[in-house]
């Protein structure tokens, strides 16, 4: 055993799980037959997410600019979503920040439902050179799916722990059902 291992297996007497977070945290690494551009292109295209993203029935970008971070310069968005399931009906805005064509993060800005809610994708293509000029037009990328929330009523909580995970897959999987569309159709 590494220092590392031990380290991970010691335990604290008073070390008690949080039982009044009702944070949910669902991850999903995928190698997908579509390049790092053609995934940061739909994931980065907030306008037609009520097309295909389950349960959202208005999506609506108002203002994008071009923000410096650090060496670099990313777009940020300012972007609305409808979402509606059962008796529960949303609207809110999103700061997304895209990193073309690496990542897409959003984070609601004015949620009501949600106390704090992020989405996070990453996209790295499948080669050994990721300084290749030709990387992001690889024909497969590993997708990093990554998405947080905490359901500000206790009992949206409760809810959600019923079809967080479901809903979580389904939401990846329409964003590939969607490359599909765009890409191959």
């Amino acid at each position: 055993m590494t220092a590392a291992t031990i380290h991970q297996l010691r335990r604290h007497f008073f070390s008690l799980p949080n039982i009044l977070s009702s944070q949910k945290h669902y991850s999903e690494r995928k190698l997908l037959k579509f390049s790092q551009s053609q995934l940061y292109n739909v994931v980065s295209n907030v306008d037609d997410y009520y097309l295909f993203v389950p349960f959202c029935t208005e999506s609506k970008v108002y203002s994008t600019q071009s923000v410096n971070k650090g060496s670099k310069v990313v777009e940020v968005m300012k972007a609305e979503l409808s979402v509606g399931f059962q008796p529960f009906q949303e609207r809110y805005m999103s700061e997304v920040t895209c990193d073309k064509p690496i990542s897409v993060k959003a984070v609601a800005a004015d949620a009501t439902l949600f106390k704090d809610m992020s989405t996070t994708w990453k996209f790295t293509p499948n080669v050994t050179d990721l300084k290749s000029a030709t990387a992001a037009d690889h024909p497969s990328c590993w997708v990093d799916f990554e998405i947080v929330f905490d359901f500000a009523s206790p009992v949206h909580a409760q809810a959600s722990s019923v079809f967080f995970d479901k809903v979580s897959k389904m939401t990846l999987q329409a964003f590939v059902d969607r490359c599909n569309t765009v890409y191959r159709s």
